[in-house]
């Protein structure tokens, strides 16, 4: 009790513990040294903490703790306590085995984790490449000389469309003409029944013809595949096997064949394809009309590495012969 009553009454009196020592009733027991010499009993500063004592005074402003010391023998009493929680001895390696069992959930969180991120990344990326391929577009070498000059050699890289792709926009091309067509209805029937002059029965006539084009248009996109496109589609005699030639006929079609000896009226649902290379080309002439079904997409692209490429149009190199043809529908 005694060296309390000195230590409250001594730093009291110090103007330096008063003001720059102490914060939010905490005691820092490194800048305070006990002197028991002659007796007096009394706690002060040590000389050489000024650093530490700055320091306290930046801490104090930049929390903007209330100058004076509140609580003095709680402080005091607190500062003891926490001097002796300091000095408890506890187990060896107590605080490493904490530290090491922290560390090893926190990565074996961190390893799930990227474990799971990695798994999740490589599942999209599957289904990614497996929507594109099958759906969208994709690629195939080629072998044989059935579709020479277009392909005059093995190894050919083509690049096709797949055929659901290809009817998803064709669709979605006669749903945009169809709806131009309407607006073009309703602008040619405010014209025609409200005005009557020269220059608006121009604009009118016009409208009409416009109109009429689209019709024949929406009706040309009934079918998918064109006269002339190159296509890429399952052998009809081979299920195993995928075959590239061009579509000589589409559905209704009459085309001579065997020299003009014969011809042949392709049913709904079929083409006939014919390779470009007539001297050296298994297609229709030996096994007939091919269904629409089997055809996988339509080649559009075409790459011989480090040496060409080029797109193929169904205006390519080797154009329909419209003398083979007793009748050719829309």
């Amino acid at each position: 009790m005694n060296r309390f009553y000195h230590y409250t009454r001594n730093i009291y009196s110090s103007k330096c513990f008063k003001n720059d020592s102490f914060f939010y009733s905490k005691i820092n027991l490194k800048f305070v040294s006990y002197n028991a010499k002659n007796g007096t009993h009394k706690y002060s500063a040590k000389i050489n903490n000024a650093y530490a004592f700055r320091k306290n005074v930046n801490l104090k402003k930049i929390n903007n703790s209330p100058k004076g010391i509140i609580n003095m023998p709680y402080s005091c009493y607190r500062a003891y306590l926490l001097k002796k929680y300091g000095l408890t001895k506890r187990p060896e390696g107590y605080n490493i085995n904490i530290t090491k069992n922290r560390i090893g959930r926190h990565f074996n969180f961190v390893e799930i984790y990227h474990s799971l991120n990695f798994i999740k990344n490589v599942i999209l990326s599957l289904l990614f490449i497996y929507g594109v391929n099958n759906y969208v577009f994709d690629m195939t070498l080629t072998s044989g000389s059935s579709m020479y000059p277009l392909i005059n050699k093995d190894g050919v890289i083509l690049f096709y469309i797949c055929d659901c792709s290809l009817r998803f926009f064709n669709e979605l091309r006669n749903v945009a003409i169809y709806n131009y067509m309407n607006i073009l209805y309703k602008i040619y029937n405010i014209i025609h029944g409200n005005f009557d002059n020269i220059n608006f029965v121009k604009v009118k006539n016009a409208i009409a013809n416009k109109i009429e084009n689209l019709k024949n248009k929406i009706k040309s996109n009934q079918n998918v595949y064109k006269r002339g496109d190159v296509v890429l589609l399952i052998s009809p005699v081979n299920s195993n096997k995928r075959v590239c030639k061009r579509i000589i006929g589409i559905e209704n079609d009459k085309l001579y064949v065997n020299d003009f000896n014969s011809f042949v009226e392709v049913p709904k649902d079929h083409i006939w394809i014919e390779g470009d290379n007539k001297l050296d080309s298994f297609d229709s002439r030996n096994y007939g009309y091919v269904n629409i079904n089997l055809v996988i997409g339509k080649i559009f692209f075409l790459l011989d590495p480090f040496r060409s490429f080029s797109f193929i149009t169904n205006k390519g190199n080797c154009g329909i012969e419209p003398d083979r043809f007793v009748h050719m529908s829309n």
